[in-house]
C-alpha cells in the first residue's frame, strides 16, 4: 500500500511538471537500473551512458509517465529499448567489440575480485542477453518471477524458461572450465 501511495505521489509530481519529479525518480530507480543495464550491456561505462539517456527519456515522457497503468515496467521498459538502441547502433555501424572490463560487482567493500568473480562475470556475459537480464534480476537483485515479468512485459512462464535455460547453460559452461 506505501508503495502505491509512492507511485501515486510521483505521478502526480510528474503531471505538474514538478522539478524534484526528476530527482525522485533518480532517487529509487538509478541504482536498480543500472544495475539491469550493465547485465544487459556487459560494461559499466555503457551503462552509465544508457542511464543517463533513460533519464532524459523519462523527463521528456513524464506525462505519459504520470498516467503510465505500472511505473516500475515503464521506467524498465525505457531502459531496456535503450540498451537495445545501443546494441542496435553497433551492429549497424559493425564497431561491436568485445568489452572487457569488469561489471559484475563484488559486494564485499575489502574483498578484491577473485578468479571464481572473473569466471562467473565472463560466462554471464556468454549468456544471451534476456537470459543474462532476467538472471541478474532474480539472484542479484532479489527479484520474483512476477516482479521481473512485470518489469521486462514478459509472462512469468517466458521469465521462468529464461531463468531455468540461463541457469543450465551457466552450470554446463562452468562445468567446462578448470576450476
Amino acid at each position: 500500500m506505501d508503495e502505491n501511495r509512492s507511485d501515486n505521489l510521483l505521478r502526480a509530481a510528474l503531471g505538474r511538471n514538478d522539478p524534484a519529479a526528476v530527482e525522485l525518480m533518480w532517487d529509487r530507480y538509478a541504482n536498480d537500473l543500472l544495475t539491469f543495464l550493465q547485465a544487459s550491456l556487459c560494461s559499466m561505462h555503457d551503462a552509465e551512458d544508457v542511464l543517463q539517456t533513460v533519464f532524459v527519456r523519462i523527463v521528456r515522457k513524464r506525462h505519459r509517465l504520470a498516467r503510465a497503468r505500472c511505473l516500475d515496467a515503464y521506467v524498465y521498459r525505457i531502459a531496456r529499448n535503450e540498451a537495445y538502441r545501443l546494441v542496435s547502433r553497433r551492429k549497424r555501424a559493425q564497431k561491436t567489440k568485445r568489452i572487457t572490463e569488469s561489471w559484475l560487482k563484488v559486494t564485499e567493500s575489502n574483498r578484491e575480485p577473485s578468479d571464481l568473480a572473473e569466471q562467473l562475470q565472463a560466462v554471464l556475459a556468454r549468456l544471451p542477453q534476456p537470459q543474462r537480464e532476467v538472471i541478474v534480476l532474480k539472484i542479484y537483485r532479489q527479484k520474483t518471477f512476477l516482479e521481473i515479468s512485470g518489469l521486462l512485459g514478459l509472462s512469468q512462464n517466458t521469465v521462468a524458461s529464461r531463468y531455468r535455460y540461463g541457469i543450465e547453460k551457466l552450470r554446463n559452461l562452468f562445468g567446462n572450465l578448470a576450476l
